[in-house]
């Protein structure tokens, strides 16, 4: 269940960027507020396009919602988006996003050509042979090496909000462990 596993650690991630938007950005628990506020906004707005397209019944409720809408928008209730890539790159995070959250949403979290390749077989030739489903062991170092990296990325900012001068150091004991376990497993592994 690797796929699942990334997909758990690319949450990681994302909390770990939050983490540190928190720690980092000038009321960042408001532009949160505000995405909140985007997200159930945008799906109030898709599901009023979608009961326009239907009966009269349908017309009256997608017109109450287009009510409430308006409502929110009138009350200066804050509605944008966060990004999070700007996020991550405002904060010093950018590595943390372009390395592991990118790699892992186009390898387990997303569909995609990476994603699909973990289950097919191929011949000699290169040719698919079959289709598996399966557990699987390959990649289980480098998947549990970017938790162990999710979560460092995660550590730093609490040890911000927090206000412990304990954390940094902790960190980076951690991920000279890391390290050097990683650079074991290379020398090992052939």
């Amino acid at each position: 269940m690797l796929a699942d596993a990334r997909t758990l650690v690319r949450s990681v991630v994302e909390t770990a960027i939050y983490l540190g938007g928190i720690a980092l950005v000038d009321d960042f628990v408001g532009k949160m507020v505000a995405s909140n506020n985007a997200h159930y906004f945008g799906m109030a707005d898709g599901l009023a396009g979608h009961l326009e397209q239907g009966d009269d019944a349908d017309q009256q409720e997608a017109d109450g919602l287009r009510l409430l809408l308006q409502s929110v928008k009138e009350g200066g209730h804050r509605i944008a988006d966060i990004k999070l890539r700007k996020l991550a790159r405002d904060i010093g995070m950018d590595p943390l996003y372009e390395v592991l959250y990118r790699d892992i949403s186009g390898n387990a979290a997303h569909p995609s050509l990476a994603s699909a390749e973990r289950h097919i077989v191929r011949n000699a030739s290169g040719d698919i042979e079959k289709m598996k489903f399966k557990p699987e062991r390959e990649g289980l170092e480098k998947t549990l090496s970017m938790a162990i990296t999710a979560v460092l990325g995660a550590a730093e900012p609490m040890g911000i909000i927090f206000e412990r001068d304990d954390v940094r150091p902790f960190v980076d004991i951690l991920n000279a462990r890391h390290l050097a376990l990683a650079e074991n497993l290379r020398d090992t592994a052939f």
